[in-house]
């Protein structure tokens, strides 16, 4: 936790803006002793306390309280007894204030053991020394929140020298006892938001990065629109940020998801366009030089609220479910551009997709189908090949397999182990549309013979333009085409879709609903 400070620090020690902004990134690390909550009456708590509902605030109230008094009779009797526990550098009676299945969050991490609790709070209190003053505290509901000022021996290790100030928010079980603790720089006046993050990147352990807490409602900029998201589609391109791989230095935190589907301020019912870029730049947008997708360069689409420039959204038809539109952005939009302005296939043509149950190889295995070609696909195993099957393929094949014949287009996703077996299978004049590399590797042999002297085509593809999401989501909804999505899940349960597509384990699409 405190390492990813430690490389900063000497800069911090020259730098007053670099101080001031560990000041904040210690004030969401150190004392994230805690697990905030609103208790409304729609909130629900959820498995592993790892994410909650907190509605937009209507009202607060404060105590009268000196910043000098220690406890007050107006704080629940729990909540004084972790404040002097605090002051006191006490874990063992911070640790006994909280219920039998309390917890704590830092930076969106849950600690839910007594155990987990007290050690935490030994790492970042106790042996730093550190002391604790109340400056204002109130209520939200029926919640407590303080505003507190810390100081400590943090200088060493974030080059921080000066008292900084953070709230903290309560929530207790109807035994009066600390089920839900957190502290953050929000105040108590503040809207705010549930939302998914990668915290850091890292290769061998993606999922290790993964955080869920709340985050400030986004303020909408000109030229923008704020999109209260009710459904959001996952992608690969989340397991590559989590990997700290990306076209552009990542800039963690960075809330995850590129895709997504709500509703704008106004009521009206949406689909995101999630190339973004140079608003001035005319023409195709996937060519454009500044090109980004949502998610990279911008706080994704993993929330409650994502604000996006107004060129980036597109009316949803009304007969198509918020489910099926949340899915449309990057793996149909990718495979639609592929598929209609990339290969060169005609109707009745045969096409070979390089997988059978991943997002692109299903959407491109439902619109082929549909487009009345003769869909062929590879599968790893009989499961993986009989589902395609069932999907729409008319034949599916063993990695690697000579075909029977060749064929006139090839799409290929996996990249280094599959792009010579596409390269073999393509047909004199045909083509090898290429859109990424999920088989992990940068780099792929071409047979640079059958590539002059028989004609064949190779094409990168990536996304797709406005123009041709706005074609797509009409071709869906003539099509009366339904995504394939197996598996939809809570916001809390994001991790779960995540792993699953690590893993190779999803089938079609993962859809999060909100």
């Amino acid at each position: 936790m405190l390492s990813r400070f430690s490389a900063g620090q000497k800069r911090a020690e020259q730098n007053p803006r670099l101080r001031k902004h560990n000041v904040m990134r210690l004030t969401r690390g150190i004392f994230k002793l805690v697990h905030t909550f609103f208790a409304y009456k729609d909130c629900r708590v959820v498995e592993h306390h790892s994410n909650f509902y907190i509605p937009k605030l209507t009202s607060y109230r404060k105590y009268n309280m000196s910043p000098q008094t220690s406890t007050n009779p107006s704080l629940p009797a729990s909540v004084s007894k972790a404040i002097e526990a605090i002051k006191s550098l006490d874990s063992s009676q911070f640790g006994s204030c909280f219920s039998s299945d309390g917890a704590l969050v830092d930076e969106g991490e849950a600690h839910t053991t007594h155990a987990a609790i007290q050690e935490w709070f030994e790492a970042m209190l106790r042996s730093r020394n550190a002391s604790t003053k109340i400056i204002d505290a109130g209520t939200t509901g029926t919640n407590t929140w303080i505003k507190i000022e810390t100081d400590g021996d943090y200088e060493a290790d974030y080059g921080i020298t000066e008292p900084f100030q953070c709230f903290l928010y309560f929530y207790l079980d109807d035994q009066g006892a600390i089920r839900l603790l957190r502290i953050n720089q929000i105040g108590p006046d503040k809207a705010t938001m549930r939302a998914v993050w990668a915290a850091s990147g890292n290769i061998d352990d993606p999922l290790s990065g993964l955080r869920s807490d709340v985050r400030k409602v986004p303020e909408i900029p000109k030229g923008s629109l704020r999109v209260k998201l009710s459904a959001v589609g996952l992608n690969f391109h989340d397991i590559f940020t989590l990997r700290g791989i990306g076209m552009f230095d990542i800039k963690f935190p960075l809330i995850l998801g590129n895709e997504g589907a709500g509703t704008l301020d106004d009521g009206t019912e949406v689909v995101i366009f999630p190339v973004m870029g140079n608003l001035d730049y005319e023409g195709d947008e996937t060519l454009d030089p500044d090109r980004h997708v949502l998610g990279e360069l911008t706080q994704g689409s993993l929330a409650d609220y994502v604000v996006v420039p107004e060129r980036n959204v597109v009316k949803k038809p009304e007969n198509m479910s918020m489910e099926t539109a949340s899915v449309l952005g990057v793996a149909w939009l990718t495979a639609y551009r592929m598929l209609f302005k990339r290969s060169g296939l005609k109707k009745g043509q045969t096409m070979l997709i390089q997988g059978s149950t991943g997002g692109i190889a299903t959407a491109l295995i439902q619109m082929g189908r549909a487009a009345g070609m003769t869909v062929w696909t590879t599968g790893r195993d009989e499961a993986k090949r009989a589902f395609a099957l069932e999907l729409g393929a008319h034949r599916a094949f063993s990695p690697g397999e000579e075909l029977p014949e060749k064929v006139a287009a090839v799409f290929d996703m996996s990249g280094e182990h599959t792009f010579a077996h596409s390269i073999a299978s393509v047909a004199t004049g045909g083509t090898v549309v290429s859109c990424g590399l999920h088989s992990g590797g940068m780099f792929a042999q071409v047979d640079l013979v059958k590539l002059f002297t028989q004609g064949v085509n190779i094409h990168g593809s990536y996304m797709g333009s406005r123009g041709d999401f706005e074609d797509l989501v009409k071709f869906v909804g003539e099509k009366d085409i339904v995504p394939f999505v197996e598996t939809v899940l809570p916001l809390e349960r994001a991790k779960e879709g995540l792993e699953m597509l690590l893993k190779g384990r999803a089938r079609g699409k993962v859809v999060v609903r909100l």
